[in-house]
């Protein structure tokens, strides 16, 4: 199935929200999750490999339906693992797996100094 024409996009769209509908209906009364929502269970719903996946995602016209779906997965394993519906342990390592989280602080912003260099106008002005 090729997802690149206009109907194919429609088609993912519609396979993922079944996804998310049919995990919904399965967790809608319990008190624990019994189908969350998991990028791997997409990836069964869907019939694809998380490279098949990658792969999609270098499609301009697919990014925001793939991105959406993954954006939505990460939020509800947050949310439920705070409020104690999934496994907070399960949780970390999927997050970290499959969502680039890090229990390392991010090297781009390590806390040193910033310095500004106004230009002498700009430092005109602030006399």
């Amino acid at each position: 199935m090729t997802y690149r024409t206009k109907k194919g996009r429609e088609i993912l769209q519609q396979k993922i929200n079944a996804y998310f509908a049919e995990c919904g209906a399965a967790n809608e009364r319990e008190k624990k999750a019994v189908k969350p929502y998991t990028l791997s269970g997409l990836l069964c719903y869907l019939d694809l490999s998380a490279e098949e996946l990658s792969a999609l995602c270098a499609y301009r016209s697919l990014r925001p339906i793939i991105g959406s779906a993954k954006r939505r997965i990460e939020a509800y394993i947050e949310e439920n693992a705070l409020s104690g519906k999934l496994s907070g342990t399960a949780a970390i390592n999927s997050l970290k797996a499959n969502f680039g989280w890090s229990d390392k602080p991010s090297e781009k912003n390590d806390g040193g100094s910033l310095e500004v260099i106004l230009s002498d106008e700009a430092a005109a002005l602030g006399q």
